[in-house]
């Protein structure tokens, strides 16, 4: 049961990269989804249902997570730094700007922060239980 867990909350994550890809990244991320869909027999129901489960991280006593929270404090700060170089750059929000590592960079740390988001919440789920 833990494993298929494991597996939805990766579906989760590639379905979010499919719905905010573009181009080939946008494909693969939506037939890597729909394989392992199959390949596990988790329904889309089964996904949905992860998504929807908000947290409010500010209602998380820190203290008790603060490795988590001073991780992901530093992944804001990266996607912070990232995205105040790509707004200074002349190419940003045109044919161009897809090609440029900054941009790849903000979409990776931005993944990297939605996952940092989910431990912390997990983590203070798993002691409320």
């Amino acid at each position: 049961m833990e494993e298929k867990q494991k597996i939805i909350e990766k579906l989760v994550k590639i379905k979010a990269l499919a719905e905010r890809g573009v181009g080939g990244e946008k494909v693969t991320a939506l037939q890597m989804y729909e394989a392992l869909k199959r390949k596990y027999g988790i329904s889309d129901e089964e996904v949905q249902q992860a998504e929807a489960v908000p947290v409010d991280i500010n209602k998380i006593d820190l203290k008790r997570y603060w490795g988590l929270a001073f991780q992901l404090a530093t992944i804001a700060a990266s996607l912070q730094e990232e995205m105040d170089f790509c707004n200074k750059c002349p190419y940003t929000h045109t044919e161009d700007c897809g090609e440029c590592s900054t941009h790849w960079n903000i979409r990776d740390i931005q993944l990297e922060f939605e996952t940092a988001q989910q431990r912390l919440a997990k983590a203070a789920m798993e002691v409320k239980a």
